[in-house]
């Protein structure tokens, strides 16, 4: 049956509607592909900048001795660093001579300060040089001069003075394992119990000679001193032959000892005139008076952290 003029034009417009309608669907469904399409994208290019990471689980202090467990939490967080930048577990263990990563922790540090809540980096932590050695022991010092400020976790030099203003470095970058008004414990290793109780030993004999404790200011950053002390010679004898001392640290001593023992001996043997004897009465007056100053400052403020973990020792 053939059509109308009017029914063409009606079926033709129907068409031509329908068209139209099937394009503009075509075209919407191709933006809402499209718009979806960039919503993954940027949703794929937020995810990326997010990693999981260990932060600071409390306030770090520069040269605190930090572990995992005890300062860490692990968080997602949107960060520009790479994860080869942040640290791992494996930041915290040694590897041996073939490159492999042992179970064997090692003490790790932060070198600056850092709040609570920040992304620690590699470059911020740094191994303490603290690693236990068979010949290392825990020592009890009370004859040492304390610095008023002195709390555990600091790090220290112990240095010797003698009366006419010579310096030697007996100790170097040793952790305050724990203090109190009058008593400091240090990890000590045979060496070095040799050399402080030579130093010791000396200071007791010369008048108007101290010996004392001196903080770093940035234990995180500051580098260990270069010990200058060395132990008279039946000390440093015994040393030599001792096999509870390493071949590196004999080397070290006796590189030492030819140098610098005769400087220091030949002042300890002073000529006995009236005025050397005047000479170390007033240097033992004013270290005295020094000491007990330094002391009541001490007392003060060993007092004012009773409770806290800031002063005392316990194993």
């Amino acid at each position: 049956m053939a059509m109308n003029p009017m029914q063409r034009r009606a079926r033709n417009s129907f068409l031509v509607g329908f068209l139209v309608a099937l394009i503009i669907m075509a075209l919407l469904v191709f933006l809402l592909l499209y718009k979806i399409k960039g919503l993954n994208e940027a949703k794929q290019e937020l995810e990326s900048q997010f990693i999981t990471v260990y932060v600071a689980s409390e306030d770090l202090e520069s040269g605190q001795v930090i572990t995992l467990e005890d300062n860490f939490v692990m968080e997602n967080v949107k960060t520009s660093l790479d994860e080869s930048q942040v640290i791992s577990s494996d930041d915290f263990l040694y590897i041996d001579e073939d490159g492999n990563i042992t179970e064997e922790p090692k003490e790790m540090m932060m070198k600056v300060n850092v709040p609570s809540g920040t992304i620690v980096t590699k470059d911020m932590i740094v191994e303490s040089g603290e690693q236990t050695t068979d010949s290392q022991r825990i020592q009890e010092f009370n004859m040492i001069l304390l610095p008023s400020q002195l709390k555990n976790g600091d790090y220290i030099d112990i240095r010797y003075q003698l009366p006419n203003g010579q310096d030697f470095i007996v100790l170097s970058k040793k952790k305050v394992l724990g203090t109190n008004e009058t008593s400091l414990w240090l990890k000590l290793d045979e060496s070095e119990i040799l050399t402080i109780n030579s130093a010791i030993v000396e200071a007791y004999q010369l008048t108007g000679s101290k010996i004392y404790a001196i903080p770093y200011i940035e234990a995180g950053l500051q580098d260990a001193a270069i010990p200058t002390y060395v132990p008279d010679s039946e000390v440093y004898e015994q040393m030599r032959i001792n096999p509870n001392i390493t071949n590196e640290a004999k080397t070290e001593l006796f590189n030492r000892y030819s140098h610098d023992a005769d400087m220091r001996n030949n002042y300890i043997v002073p000529s006995l005139t009236p005025y050397a004897e005047q000479r170390d009465s007033l240097v033992e007056s004013g270290f005295q008076n020094d000491a007990e100053s330094i002391r009541a400052a001490r007392q003060e403020f060993v007092e004012s952290l009773e409770g806290t973990g800031d002063v005392g020792y316990e194993r």
